[in-house]
């Protein structure tokens, strides 16, 4: 089990765990990585913004109603 992982391992597992849930062992590695790491926690808020982003777009693709309050009519 590697603990310490490099950047280009904590982002593809960030964006492994939007798939499916990392493994104990991938989990701390990633958590190690973020706590000495400055880049890579900021990966990790947008990968959750765009995850976000995309849940208030699928909603208001679905319903067909207005855009949400926060959106300018078109």
């Amino acid at each position: 089990m590697k603990l310490m992982r490099t950047c280009r391992e904590v982002t593809r597992l960030v964006l492994e765990g939007e798939d499916r849930r990392l493994h104990l062992g991938e989990r701390l590695g990633v958590r190690l990585h973020m706590m000495v790491c400055k880049t890579c926690p900021a990966f990790a808020d947008q990968v959750a913004l765009m995850r976000q982003a995309m849940g208030r777009w699928k909603q208001y693709a679905e319903s067909g109603d207005a855009p949400p309050p926060d959106q300018p009519k078109t």
